[in-house]
């Protein structure tokens, strides 16, 4: 079947998502990225709507999906968790496989260990470790301090797809010419004065309040009763090798798989593709 755009209403927010394969057919969820959306998961959703429905939806203030009147409220880590689960509500999931690229897989930690603990059976963790506040490499957090709330706002389309080959090409994995073109026509917006931008509301960077009561992040990691398939990208400056390797201790029973990139696996070739298929078919 076509890949199909569909929404949701959700706690009274409009979420917009891509929806692959046969609604009877078992779900998979694949969350993006912090700046990204739903469509980034094209190639590995075309590979396996012939046996699950997939869905990837774009996180508030992604893509399609409605932006906040109150970016503290609406695109906390919480309120995501929250909406993501009234998104499974919402179309019925009460079992699922999941698949979360960096932020998103962050996302799947605290479901699969919360409040979607008996729904998630396998979950797919790409380039994410527990606490990236304090396993990420500090460049890599001021990295995403400095591009996030300053996207640029250019004239053109080819303009928008040199912005984002300088800022991806050598950290996701190789792209084709193609799938860059792809990555820009579904990663811009028009602004008010007619030029363009990148498909997110530049508020998104907010932070939970903090709470004694926060669970420790690796604590939440070792909760998780879930399979777990952990991908990395060597040379990740997100998931170093020292929290890789604390993640599988932790997790001994976790499966890995490491590809010759940086922060993400784009999910994009058969190397990132296959492994994740075997996984759930197993």
């Amino acid at each position: 079947m076509p890949r199909s755009d569909e929404f949701a209403t959700v706690d009274g927010f409009e979420m917009h998502y891509s929806a692959w394969g046969d609604p009877s057919d078992p779900p998979v969820l694949c969350v993006h990225g912090l700046s990204r959306n739903g469509r980034d998961f094209d190639p590995l959703a075309r590979a396996l709507e012939e046996d699950y429905y997939v869905v990837c939806p774009d996180m508030p203030g992604r893509g399609w999906s409605e932006w906040a009147d109150d970016p503290a409220e609406r695109y906390t880590n919480t309120a995501m968790i929250e909406i993501l689960v009234g998104l499974c509500d919402e179309l019925g999931f009460e079992s699922l496989r999941y698949v979360g690229t960096s932020m998103g897989g962050g996302l799947g930690m605290a479901l699969a260990a919360g409040p979607l603990a008996d729904r998630i059976g396998d979950l797919v963790i790409n380039d994410m470790p527990p606490n990236p506040e304090t396993d990420a490499a500090p460049e890599a957090l001021g990295r995403i301090m400095e591009y996030v709330p300053n996207p640029p706002t250019v004239e053109t389309m080819s303009e928008l797809e040199a912005y984002f080959r300088d800022l991806y090409e050598g950290r996701f994995s190789e792209m084709s010419d193609a799938e860059y073109r792809r990555l820009t026509m579904t990663s811009a917006r028009r602004t008010e004065d007619g030029q363009i931008a990148p498909h997110y509301d530049p508020r998104i960077l907010v932070a939970d309040e903090e709470s004694e009561d926060d669970p420790d992040p690796w604590d939440v990691w070792a909760a998780i009763d879930a399979s777990i398939l952990i991908l990395r990208g060597i040379d990740s400056d997100i998931l170093p090798e020292e929290p890789f390797e604390r993640m599988q201790e932790v997790q001994p029973d976790a499966e890995t798989v490491e590809i010759d990139c940086a922060h993400a696996p784009a999910l994009n070739t058969p190397e990132q593709i296959d492994p994740i298929e075997a996984f759930f078919a197993g």
